[in-house]
């Protein structure tokens, strides 16, 4: 089976059957990457009538060209996507937004920042790759620099948090991230999602990445990637695990407490684990010895919950049982870049296929990616 593929396209998403057939750009160029628009929308205020309501953009037309490097979204509907597009006047990063579940795109102002294809490494030069929002108005672009918008990007600006963003994660109303530095200590930072109000967790002590937040839960691995930390309460104490791939680093889903996946590069390879309590200890959940995963290093993973999983290799695999058996599911011939899911049912994968230059598809699930 295949996962639908929504093509990207002057404001409009092509839902496709198969993956024999390529996607068309316009060959009109633009000015910008995502150029301001006039018209506005109001969002009524949630508090009192004396509050101003908090505008965000209506949309303009999907820059031609336009190639989708991350995805965010905050629930079944809403989604937005960070990438780049052809333009005149660099920087050409954009994003677009739908709020009907990919029916329709549109093209929202981006940063002011250029695209940086290398996500989550100490990079000097100032950009974003990575794209998160916690609701309707509160963004994070992030990389080497972090650009917050709380206008639902009408505007962004600038917030230093004294090194680059190598990971950002938000739950409960609070965002997180992972600031490193050129001597590659990392610090875990926080701040609630709807103000600039950044405070360092000193009880994690130096930090690496794995970074993974679900509730009042914090996941994220020590410097030297040799413990998993975890906490119960925003960050604010952590106990700590062995973890379970020391040396070269995990990353981790904990989509149904106390279920904790991990995705963990070997070297050569990546491997799956999964742990049943917490985190104190994790066992295989990479097929069991009949089928073993030849995943790279970088595959991208997802839980949709506790027994549920899917995991990039050369196609989609995907398991209903813990990790004991993988089926494969979605299209061949793809490298995917990013997998997650916004629930137990709906997720998203981002793939480049390997017959086509014009970059990256988007495919999306709404039965826990079996199909």
């Amino acid at each position: 089976m295949t996962w639908l593929r929504l093509a990207v396209a002057l404001g409009l998403v092509l839902l496709v059957a198969g993956c024999g057939s390529s996607k068309s750009h316009s060959s009109r160029s633009t000015s910008t990457a995502a150029p301001p628009v006039s018209t506005t929308t109001a969002i009524p205020p949630a508090s009192t009538p004396t509050t101003p309501a908090i505008v965000v953009p209506s949309g303009g037309p999907v820059p031609p060209g336009f190639v989708p490097r991350s995805f965010t979204a905050i629930g079944e509907y809403t989604w937005w996507l960070l990438g780049s597009a052809p333009c005149s006047s660099p920087p050409c990063t954009s994003i677009v937004r739908t709020t009907d579940g990919g029916v329709d795109f549109v093209g929202i102002p981006a940063p002011r920042a250029p695209y940086v294809p290398a996500p989550r490494v100490i990079n000097p030069t100032p950009g974003v790759s990575q794209l998160r929002f916690a609701d309707a108005f509160d963004g994070f672009a992030y990389d080497s620099s972090l650009y917050v918008t709380h206008n639902g990007g009408a505007s962004w600006h600038l917030v230093s948090l004294g090194g680059s963003v190598t990971d950002l994660a938000i739950a409960g109303g609070e965002v997180y991230a992972v600031v490193g530095s050129a001597s590659g200590q990392g610090r875990l930072m926080r701040s609630p999602v709807s103000r600039d109000d950044w405070v360092a967790l000193p009880a994690a002590g130096g930090v690496s990445n794995g970074l993974w937040v679900h509730g009042t839960d914090v996941f994220v691995e020590s410097r030297d990637h040799a413990h998993l930390l975890v906490s119960h309460d925003r960050g604010d104490s952590f106990a700590t695990y062995r973890a379970p791939a020391p040396a070269l680093g995990c990353v981790y889903d904990e989509m149904q407490p106390p279920v904790v996946w991990a995705r963990c590069a070997t070297g050569t390879e990546s491997e799956v684990l999964r742990s049943t309590n917490d985190g104190r200890s994790f066992q295989p959940a990479n097929g069991g010895p009949t089928q073993q995963m030849m995943l790279p290093n970088t595959a991208a993973f997802a839980a949709a919950s506790g027994t549920v999983a899917v995991v990039a290799g050369q196609r989609l695999y995907r398991t209903n049982n813990a990790g004991a058996s993988y089926d494969p599911v979605g299209p061949t011939g793809y490298l995917c870049q990013y997998l997650g899911f916004t629930d137990s049912t709906h997720g998203a994968a981002l793939a480049v296929p390997s017959t086509v230059s014009s970059g990256e598809e988007l495919y999306y699930t709404t039965n826990a990616g079996l199909s």
